[in-house]
């Protein structure tokens, strides 16, 4: 067995593509079994590196019939406490600059991304209820002229949910593009999405309690919910800005122009995508 330089998953000596990940292994040494690799989120240095040889046979054997047991409520309890234990490791040490093994799972990005979008969609649809409502009754006291806003809940939830996921999404793709074609670094994108969204765990955090406060009093707290939910949406931001940066730039492309054309780009993407959900729809 070998060591996928791009996952770090165990995979066949002899295997050319990683089955795992999909990298190609064929053109570059994958890490023998009894070496070390790196597990840090931004760079393939050699500063922060652990040892891969503390798994036994025995912990691979029960994880093997761990998987092909049927879904119970234990196991998804299990899983459901990995991933808060994930979030937690990263809230701690969000750039994982300890020598830790990762434990991580290659969807918990995808699932975070998914679960920030569902929390972001039901913030801003609760608030936009609630003051249409409020509107509506001051307007039917108000002698000035006034005008109707309806808003379907359903409807402008899912509108909402799309935008926020794109949203989401946007970031760690534009990231892992720009350290690909413009940087020249390597990533396994299942990985790097775990690892971006893990660097904005404690942003989740804040997102769901700001979603908490928005449910018991979406009128009263309206300001603060919406100042933590863009303290929220700041994260992602500053996440990809640091990822940049903190990669070693061996081109003679400039850091800031990479940064400001990824940023640019975002925007624009969400801009015109908010733009045919909210007004051609």
């Amino acid at each position: 067995m070998k060591i996928c330089i791009y996952c770090h998953n165990r995979i066949p000596k002899e295997a050319l593509i990683c089955p795992m990940c999909g990298s190609d292994v064929s053109g570059s040494e994958a890490i023998p079994q009894d070496a070390f690799y790196q597990s840090t989120l931004f760079e393939e240095s050699t500063e922060h590196i652990l040892d891969v040889t503390a798994d036994d046979e025995a912990y691979s054997e029960a994880t093997s019939r761990a998987e092909k047991q049927s879904f119970t409520f234990n196991e998804a309890k299990q899983k459901a406490t990995r991933y808060i234990r994930f979030l937690w490791k990263k809230m701690k040490d969000p750039a994982e600059t300890r020598k830790s093994r990762r434990e991580s799972h290659n969807l918990y990005g995808y699932f975070t991304f998914v679960l920030s979008a569902l929390l972001s969609a039901g913030l801003v649809t609760r608030i936009a209820v609630a003051l249409t409502k409020q509107y509506d009754l001051l307007s039917q006291i108000s002698l000035l002229p006034s005008v109707t806003f309806q808003i379907e809940p359903v409807v402008w939830f899912m509108k909402n949910f799309l935008l926020f996921l794109t949203f989401y999404y946007l970031y760690p793709l534009l990231a892992y593009l720009i350290k690909t074609f413009f940087l020249h670094r390597r990533h396994a994108l299942h990985n790097w999405m775990t690892q971006y969204a893990g660097m904005n765990a404690f942003g989740l955090l804040l997102l769901s309690a700001a979603f908490v406060i928005s449910l018991i009093a979406p009128i009263l707290m309206a300001i603060p919910v919406l100042l933590l939910f863009l303290v929220h949406l700041s994260s992602y931001l500053v996440t990809f800005i640091a990822s940049l940066y903190q990669t070693i730039n061996e081109t003679k492309r400039d850091t800031l122009y990479l940064c400001l054309g990824g940023i640019s780009a975002h925007l624009l993407l969400v801009m015109t995508f908010a733009y045919l959900l909210f007004l051609k729809m």
